[in-house]
């Protein structure tokens, strides 16, 4: 048994882990909060308010930060802490909405692994991040369905659907879009002894090794199945939180945020 507190997120979509001070953790929670974290797909601690020195510590706790090239950083001290906002006046769509995803599936090997938020300005009723479990998606597929995909890869690219949000906020920022980076991974894949459903609709574009007569059905089935309301969380975000998923059996988006400034620190994690 665990020595944490864990309460499992709504539609058991990940697990709140609390009581604690991320400040002041030892060994034994450190490996119990990577534990949950594998095990669950998603963790989330209210109100831990970290500096950034604390925030990025944290992070070295889950693996090896890495710097997101698509997103600046914090400053030349926090290079790993990125800074996602949302202005008052911003008209274009919140990055990364619309399609739940799973974060640079479109990247072939030394794919980072795990993804970090922390709440820093929170608007009131708006900016929930919304959490699909892969988890319980495979799960509940039709005995047929899990068959049909047991060998199938999916083909997935930075220029899917979501690009458009990306896109924009390069051009916000002043980066020059990439050439688009195309990959593929099976669409099965086993986390802690468990099977998950890895998709990515924002970044899928086909799926192989099926019957060719299936491959577009199977797309189409398996992104809608994905976003059932059952496998669904919608985390409605208080200042200092911290979300912590693994990219492997956790998809997100973020939701439509009109009229108000949101100020996120994010982390990527290999």
């Amino acid at each position: 048994m665990s020595a944490l507190s864990i309460t499992p997120g709504k539609n058991n979509v990940g697990a709140y882990i609390n009581n604690i001070d991320l400040k002041k953790l030892d060994q034994n929670q450190k490996k119990e909060i990577k534990d949950t974290l594998v095990s669950f797909g998603v963790v989330f601690i209210k109100k831990q308010n970290l500096d950034p020195a604390s925030y990025q510590n944290f992070a070295k706790c889950i693996g090896q930060p890495v710097v997101y090239p698509r997103l600046r950083g914090l400053d030349k001290k926090f290079p790993f802490i990125n800074v996602i906002e949302r202005k008052p006046n911003d008209k274009n769509l919140s990055f990364g909405s619309s399609w739940l995803h799973q974060d640079t599936s479109y990247l072939a090997s030394d794919r980072p692994r795990f993804t970090m938020l922390m709440g820093i300005e929170i608007p009131i009723g708006q900016g929930n991040t919304i959490f699909s479990s892969g988890f319980n998606a495979y799960e509940k597929l039709p005995s047929e369905i899990k068959n049909k995909i047991k060998n199938a890869t999916g083909i997935f690219s930075s220029a899917g659907p979501i690009a458009v949000t990306r896109i924009e906020r390069e051009k916000e920022m002043g980066i020059k879009s990439s050439d688009s980076m195309e990959a593929e991974h099976p669409i099965v894949k086993i986390v802690n002894g468990k099977k998950t459903l890895y998709v990515s609709p924002g970044h899928l574009m086909k799926i192989k090794n099926v019957d060719e007569k299936d491959s577009d059905y199977l797309k189409k089935y398996l992104i809608e199945h994905v976003n059932k309301q059952e496998f669904i969380f919608s985390y409605e975000w208080s200042k200092g939180d911290i979300c912590l998923w693994d990219n492997l059996s956790i998809l997100h988006m973020a939701s439509e945020i009109k009229n108000c400034r949101r100020l996120m620190h994010r982390i990527t994690i290999k």
